[in-house]
């Protein structure tokens, strides 16, 4: 959709007819969680326009209506009903006429995400001001320079020079501005912008201070994850995978719904992730740090890859880096890990033992496959390097902080 114009942001500006002392105006418009603090007496007129803008960003909620009409380049009609949180979602629902074309506008976003109602369902784009009421608001306030024009209707009334690039896209048309302010609660009420024959106008009406609600947003996943155990699992089995599942989601913090099915497990996530990282979260996940040596010819290599006491494992599948496991120092549960990002491809794990041994290897076992081996320092830490990129290794940190699993799951994906 079209979008008002924006411009660049910052706290009002009193033109020299109404600027005077600014007492301790946040203490007097004090907001509470039960709605906005009225004073008994009136606000100054330039205390009311010198913050009503950023007062309306602090509230805990409000509702407004936004419409605008123009003729120019073309014939437009937009009109929206809203509501905004302070958990910064919006919620947008109206009409816009283009030309002849009449069209149904539903839009809900929160943080960086904008969704919009299509017959398809909700589909998920990058926000932009349209969903975004305080910058349209804001924009349109051009210079910031209020005229106190006296009070109209219990409300101060203040002039202004507009900008608004969507009334007047090649700004030949002189626009005229009118704030509306609440002398008791300093809130702004009403914002109305036109030119002087009225053929565009623009305004946007606020209210329903801390009292509008919450806004509820759709999940649109950006991957779906269907799981189930490589093999049979019992009922109570399969409720302790899916458990454990849980805590490893829980430990990296992706944005996630999940649901049990007859199968197994079916995961949304809400940013897309690697397939060798969702098949690493699914899996049987056992973690372990292993003392050894550095395999000579002699010594045989595990054909299977086991990490058992004695046999010769490839590190980080390079058949010239061969260790040989000694005895376990630490595994799931009991390793203390974090997670070092050394650059945007690179990152290390950074581990401490309990106990060990500064002139031989520790080993990374993930999996029964050896990632990483390193020296320990004197002070008991060892930091595993060459195992993938940060969001790697935050698998790796999560799957050694919960348990293991009975057996892995199979996936397919759908992006």
């Amino acid at each position: 959709m079209t979008t008002a114009g924006s411009s660049s942001l910052g706290w009002a500006r009193i033109s020299r007819s109404v600027r005077g002392p600014l007492p301790a105006l946040f203490s007097l418009l004090a907001l509470s969680c039960a709605g906005v603090v009225r004073n008994a007496r009136p606000v100054e007129p330039e205390q009311a326009a010198a913050g009503a803008w950023g007062r309306l960003a602090r509230l805990h909620s409000f509702a407004f209506a936004l419409s605008f009409h123009t003729d120019v380049p073309f014939p437009i009609v937009v009109a929206f009903n809203g509501v905004r949180d302070e958990s910064d979602r919006e919620a947008w629902s109206g009409n816009m006429r283009h030309r002849t074309e009449v069209s149904r506008v539903e839009l809900r976003a929160e943080g960086p995400d904008q969704y919009e109602k299509e017959k398809a369902g909700w589909h998920r784009t990058m926000r932009g001001v349209e969903t975004r009421v305080l910058e349209q608001g804001e924009g349109a306030l051009g210079d910031r320079y209020f005229r106190f024009a006296g009070s109209e209707r219990g409300r101060y009334r203040f002039t202004f020079s507009p900008y608004l690039p969507i009334l007047d896209p090649t700004q030949t048309r002189k626009l005229t501005g009118v704030m509306e302010v609440d002398p008791y609660s300093g809130l702004p009420l009403r914002l109305y912008c036109s030119d002087s024959t009225k053929a565009s106008e623009w305004e946007l009406r606020l209210g329903r201070f801390n009292r509008a609600g919450s806004v509820d947003v759709p999940y649109v996943p950006a991957m779906t994850v269907d799981a189930r155990p490589a093999i049979g699992l019992d009922r109570t089995a399969c409720d302790r995978a899916v458990a454990t599942i849980n805590q490893r989601l829980a430990r990296l913090g992706w944005d996630n719904r999940n649901r049990r099915t007859r199968s197994g497990l079916t995961l949304l996530l809400g940013q897309p992730k690697s397939r060798h990282q969702v098949e690493m979260l699914f899996s049987r996940g056992s973690v372990e740090i292993w003392q050894g040596h550095w395999a000579n010819s002699q010594e045989t290599s595990s054909t299977a890859g086991l990490s058992d006491s004695g046999r010769a494992l490839e590190v980080g599948g390079d058949a010239s880096r061969r260790v040989v496991l000694e005895y376990l120092l630490a595994g799931n549960q009991r390793i203390n890990a974090d997670v070092r990002t050394t650059s945007p491809v690179d990152a290390e794990l950074a581990v401490s033992l309990a106990a060990s041994d500064t002139a031989r290897p520790a080993v990374l076992v993930v999996n029964n496959v050896a990632l990483s081996a390193a020296t320990p320092g004197r002070d008991g830490r060892v930091v595993f390097a060459d195992i993938g990129g940060a969001d790697d290794v935050r698998v790796i940190a999560a799957l050694a902080s919960s348990g293991v699993i009975p057996a892995g799951f199979r996936i397919t994906v759908t992006p």
